[in-house]
């Protein structure tokens, strides 16, 4: 860390300041070193963000407003000694936050990073040169994490909507949900499940109910019955998870439009469908007139699963196995419905043994959504729930607890209300649904929001260029997309 900012007023009677002995502005005349400052950047695009870190007394900030009138401007600290200045800027950041990574990518989303112009105030690289290059290596962190985002939706997102306008096709029962003031309690399937699921079954008039699909099986085996499912999960395994329960017992399911779900589930299961507020997904609900329960996309369902619970109550929200941990043995608790169909190819060649080795491993997705349960705040209302189960990690603000804390809490509650589900028939027929279907595509083919989710990185690089979409390119690959969807969606019957 520098020495103790020195502020000073030089012969004219502008402010400047210095870093252990380092000057962090001009001794003359600040303003004009920070518009050359500004005037020498080079930036061939038209940033949504322009972030620049330390800019200490911030001399910079009205000509990088003046150069970029449409830009949120941004600003890394490096120490707290400039904060008076905060509040001219759209958000600062502090480089002693431990996860600046997940801040930034929170409050910019992939689609901002990719967009954004980064530059570094650069006298403060030489006064705080730790900080400069821990808060760079963050930046960076983000930005490769928006990446790989981007690259992630691009490509599934054929699947996703095709798996949209299937369940606008098949989708027999909606479900809704009024809040109410019990606790809720949401079920991963990670191993430290197993210690609860007595705990679950014993209380289980206290509290609302909400299962992970993964968590699905071992409820079930102990005799337990979730109120609500909830699946968020495009692809085939997942949906796997869902293909075992429908024929015996009715579990509403909230499920987002691009989740995957086989046919004939979503025919039998009463659906709650979570809408993200925009892309393709939501425009296709919003056509069918679904009543839907709002809910922000999360690369775990166990996020997206934590902010539903949120949202349907005021009291709060436990969590069982959510581990986000490598294990020394199974990482679900058993049973598990892609463990019970792996374990068929098991071989004395292949062993289950060689099949549980990487899970005793740290994974790159484990910690994103390690690193974004600690980034967040719930306000206090959010709780990680276990029968004294030793955790490999904590979860920032997520409160540790045991069942006896529960059981206290809920003593207190002289009366609660569960959060209640109401179902309804969705009877639109099959070639009302299909016309509509089409019409949708025809309509939205070419709409800027629906390129964006269908080709992000061309949507970005055609915003960057001042926003023309409507380039030949762009055109024929939507009409490629489209076509696409529709086939996969429709051809086959029920099943792809």
């Amino acid at each position: 860390m520098a020495e103790k900012i020195e502020f000073i007023q030089n012969a004219r009677g502008i402010k400047t300041c210095s870093a252990g002995g380092i000057k962090l502005h001009s001794s003359y005349n600040p303003e004009v070193e920070a518009e050359r400052f500004v005037q020498s950047i080079e930036c061939p695009f038209f940033p949504e963000y322009v972030l620049v870190t330390e800019p200490a007394l911030s001399y910079c900030l009205p000509y990088l407003q003046k150069r970029f009138p449409s830009a949120k401007i941004c600003a890394v600290r490096y120490c707290k000694d400039f904060d008076a200045d905060n509040a001219k800027f759209t958000k600062v950041f502090y480089s002693t936050d431990e996860n600046l990574c997940e801040s930034l990518f929170n409050f910019m989303g992939e689609e901002g990073l990719a967009a954004s112009l980064f530059i570094s105030w650069q006298p403060s690289e030489k006064a705080f040169p730790n900080e400069y290059k821990a808060t760079w290596e963050q930046i960076k962190k983000a930005v490769v994490k928006g990446r790989n985002v981007l690259a992630t939706r691009e490509y599934f997102s054929q699947r996703w909507v095709k798996n949209c306008i299937r369940f606008c096709l098949f989708a027999k029962e909606t479900a809704s949900i009024k809040r109410g003031t019990s606790p809720v309690l949401v079920c991963a399937s990670g191993p430290s499940l197993k210690t609860s699921l007595p705990k679950i079954k014993e209380l289980r008039s206290k509290f609302f109910l909400i299962a992970a699909s993964s968590a699905l099986s071992p409820l079930l085996a102990h005799g337990i019955i979730p109120d609500l499912c909830i699946s968020t999960d495009g692809g085939y395994w997942a949906k796997r998870h869902l293909a075992f329960y429908g024929q015996t017992v009715k579990i509403p399911t909230a499920l987002s439009a691009e989740s995957a779900m086989f046919a004939e589930e979503m025919e039998n299961t009463p659906l709650l469908p979570l809408a993200y507020g925009d892309g393709i997904c939501q425009t296709f609900l919003e056509n069918f007139s679904f009543k839907t329960l709002s809910a922000k996309r999360n690369g775990t369902v166990s996020g997206t699963a934590a902010e539903v619970a949120l949202s349907i109550t005021s009291a709060p929200v436990f969590f069982c196995g959510l581990d986000l941990a490598p294990s020394s043995s199974f990482s679900h608790t058993q049973p598990n419905k892609l463990e019970n169909d792996n374990s068929l190819r098991d071989t004395r060649i292949h062993p289950k043994e060689s099949r549980l080795v990487p899970s005793t491993f740290d994974s790159p997705a484990l910690c994103i959504y390690r690193e974004w349960f600690a980034s967040q705040d719930f306000g206090g209302r959010l709780f990680r729930l276990s029968a004294g189960y030793p955790y490999r990690n904590s979860l920032g603000k997520i409160r540790d607890v045991d069942w006896t804390f529960f059981e206290d809490l809920a003593k207190r509650e002289d009366a609660f209300i569960l959060p209640e589900i109401t179902v309804d028939k969705f009877t639109m027929e099959k070639k009302d649904r299909l016309c509509l279907i089409e019409k949708t595509l025809q309509e939205n083919r070419h709409s800027g929001e629906w390129i964006k989710e269908a080709l992000p990185s061309l949507y970005i690089t055609a915003s960057r260029s001042g926003g023309n979409f409507m380039s030949k390119e762009i055109e024929e690959k939507m009409d490629n997309f489209i076509s696409n969807v529709k086939r996969a969606a429709l051809a086959g019957g029920k099943e792809e």
